[in-house]
């Protein structure tokens, strides 16, 4: 029974690093092309950065992100609804509360 749970394990962890990969190789592509954009917006996210801002003044310390780490985040979570706290705790925020 062992073996078989070790094979389960490895899996795992190899489809595990594929897609953490996967999402490193889509973040570098995104950044090669984002650099072509004439607008700042489309990079920098000025409203998303405010808004979860706001709604997580009381529970995370927001730090601006950008496109391509939001692209690389919804990769990594695809599991999940990406919401700003999803957003701050993937890409490593300090929490307040």
């Amino acid at each position: 029974n062992l073996p078989s749970q070790w094979l389960v394990l490895c899996v795992i962890l190899v489809s595990g690093q594929s897609v953490a990969q996967d999402c490193n190789e889509l973040e570098r592509k995104c950044r090669s092309c984002v650099r072509s954009l004439n607008n700042s917006n489309d990079r920098r996210l000025p409203t998303l950065n405010g808004e979860c801002r706001q709604k997580l003044r009381r529970t995370w310390l927001w730090r601006d992100v950008d496109r391509c780490e939001v692209t690389k985040l919804e990769c990594l979570g695809w599991e999940s609804r990406m919401n700003c706290a999803d957003i701050a705790r993937m890409a490593g925020m300090a929490r307040i509360r």
